[in-house]
């Protein structure tokens, strides 16, 4: 109904009364209409705008110098376009801007520094692009931001150390880039919720995190060393606990016992030695248990019967030795999916309770006549 009428009547325009009850355009809502073509440099014009909600469209082209000239502007949505071209010192002067979303298209050049004079902005949304160089500096001084998304660039460099100081952070992902260096500790982000950075270069140990409300962990696919902090058993609310493919060369560490929320453990790929923690059977809300590819030793556990919310576990590829204790209990994981213990040194048989499961993947070492793993349902025999 574009054209016809009052403005503030066509369809995802909004309007509010303001100083001497003038009636301006504040926001436009047109999301998800399959929208193409560039947007209009003319939006730029209308200056009374506070909201614009243009994602899920089929937006091309570069995103309009004009909209610079938008001060009241406080939310900008352009997410899940096609939108190109640098984000040039567009935003630098919008003081207003509280949330900004241009995840998801094909912008790319430097995340600008001027990004850090927004000093109400607590959502900055930029994954998904082609963006390059490094690390912006100036966002640490972003003492509002709650949200910070820069996964799946091509941002190289390291992580500055104090941006494990910002303590508004909530979410910070970076996985997916080109990052390297150390992590820095992250003991003064006392609000932190979400951490990902899987998928870099990142080195060293693992650094220190001292949120209690921390839910999720990702520090996968990068090249960290040394040992797994016992502190993390602490984080008394974190939910996934996700460092494979690393070079971690210590025990595991029993205290990770303590962190009875987990859901999703993953230390797989990895060169962690010693037994499995008998503690980790007081992790009754385990989905997925993925250890394999290490090099841990000892008897192979016999208490996974209790784990009741159990879909995988991966053992496979260590070197955990002695009979294969497979207790009737293990016949009622009824979530089992996945169940792998093949190249180890272990010899016993899987027996019907877990043939009933039927499950989707059961592999062990069960090649060979006779085999050291009797197994007549096993989907793979190595």
């Amino acid at each position: 109904n574009w054209g016809n009428g009052h403005e503030c009547e066509w369809y995802g325009v909004g309007c509010e009364a303001g100083e001497n009850n003038v009636v301006s355009v504040t926001y436009l809502d047109l999301n998800s209409n399959r929208l193409d073509g560039t947007i209009p440099r003319e939006v730029g014009y209308i200056t009374s705008l506070e909201q614009i909600h243009l994602w899920g469209n089929n937006l091309v082209g570069s995103i309009p110098s004009t909209l610079s000239q938008l001060v009241k502007l406080h939310t900008l949505y352009l997410d899940k376009n096609h939108l190109d071209g640098e984000m040039a010192d567009t935003f630098d002067k919008l003081e207003n801007m509280k949330h900004l979303d241009l995840s998801g298209n094909r912008l790319r050049g430097h995340i600008p520094h001027g990004l850090g004079s927004l000093t109400n902005l607590r959502d900055l949304r930029l994954s998904n692009n082609f963006l390059t160089s490094t690390f912006p500096v100036s966002l640490i001084s972003l003492s509002n931001l709650q949200t910070l998304l820069l996964d799946s660039n091509a941002i190289s460099g390291t992580l500055p150390s104090l941006v494990g100081e910002m303590r508004s952070l909530v979410t910070i992902r970076i996985h997916e880039n080109d990052m390297k260096g150390k992590l820095p500790s992250f003991t003064d982000a006392e609000r932190l919720e979400e951490a990902h950075f899987d998928g870099n270069y990142f080195t060293g140990p693992i650094p220190h995190f001292g949120s209690p409300r921390l839910r999720e962990l990702y520090i996968g696919q990068n090249a960290l060393t040394g040992s797994i902090p016992s502190n993390i058993g602490n984080l008394v609310k974190l939910e996934i606990l996700d460092a494979n493919a690393n070079k971690l060369n210590s025990t595991i560490p029993t205290s990770i016992s303590n962190a009875s929320a987990l859901q999703f453990l993953d230390l797989s790929h990895n060169k962690l030695s010693g037994d499995i923690p008998r503690g980790f059977s007081n992790l009754l809300w385990l989905h997925e248990f993925r250890l394999d590819h290490n090099r841990l030793r000892g008897r192979f556990p016999d208490w996974f019967g209790t784990m009741e919310r159990l879909e995988i576990v991966h053992l496979n590829n260590n070197l955990l030795g002695g009979d294969l204790d497979l207790s009737l209990e293990m016949g009622d994981l009824d979530d089992l999916l996945e169940f792998a213990i093949e190249n180890n040194d272990l010899s016993g048989v899987v027996g019907e309770a877990m043939c009933d499961l039927l499950l989707d993947v059961l592999t062990a070492d069960c090649w060979g006549s006779p085999p050291r793993v009797d197994c007549s349902c096993c989907t793979e025999c190595f």
